[in-house]
């Protein structure tokens, strides 16, 4: 869907935010497919536009990352991040094709040991991720940060091996950095059914109550003036 969607739980946060502050709230969306800490953590090094324009513009942040970082693999992640650098093309085409037609047995068949993005990169790279986010859009900003939802991805072979904890490593760093977290494992958890064909994508009914549930710590954070 296109970011504009106004279904999309981001959209629809900016709305609920508008209607509860009655000044009006535009959003911003940065993101990339199959991101994780780590790709969020480079892009705050070295991302002109994030750092300068929109988060020190920004009056409130939502960090939407930690669902990707639980993932269970077949492959590890350094060779998924250097394989648009592969060529000639028709190598790199080929085996992408290769890798994807086995991940889903591969990963079962090592009992999703193996993970999207170990304890202590995640360690490292969301604590510095929070730090520059608040050192570009200023400590006083209103932040709120979520828990990873749960999912029945194929592709992943349909495991949440390393779900709990990874869930409970985000819970013990954002006590750390006393972000608040909105558990996206809780709206999810019983209504695998409502995600879509692929199994990772939400229906509306959750982008609805994903932008709810963000609303209430950002509204909490606003000052007095704001609401």
């Amino acid at each position: 869907m296109p970011l504009h969607e106004e279904r999309l739980y981001p959209n629809l946060l900016g709305r609920q935010l508008t209607e509860a502050t009655g000044r009006i709230w535009s959003v911003d969306v940065w993101a990339r497919a199959g991101q994780g800490v780590r790709e969020l953590w480079l892009a705050l090094q070295k991302d002109v536009h994030l750092q300068q324009q929109l988060l020190t513009e920004a009056d409130a942040v939502v960090l939407g990352i930690g669902n990707a970082d639980q993932l269970s693999v077949a492959v590890p992640r350094w060779v998924m991040m250097a394989l648009p650098y592969l060529r000639p093309t028709s190598l790199r085409r080929w085996v992408r094709r290769k890798i994807d037609h086995v991940h889903p047995a591969a990963t079962r068949l090592t009992g999703g040991r193996f993970r999207f993005t170990p304890d202590p990169v995640i360690a490292h790279c969301w604590g510095k991720s929070v730090d520059a986010i608040r050192l570009f859009a200023g400590d006083d900003v209103p932040l709120v940060g979520v828990l990873p939802a749960f999912h029945r991805t194929g592709y992943y072979g349909g495991l949440t091996t390393h779900h709990d904890d990874v869930h409970a490593l985000f819970d013990r760093l954002a006590a750390a950095r006393r972000v608040p977290m909105v558990d996206l494992a809780a709206l999810t958890r019983d209504r695998l059914e409502e995600l879509n064909p692929d199994g990772a994508h939400w229906s509306w009914g959750i982008h609805e109550d994903v932008a709810a549930a963000l609303a209430r710590p950002l509204l909490a954070q606003l000052p007095a003036s704001g609401h």
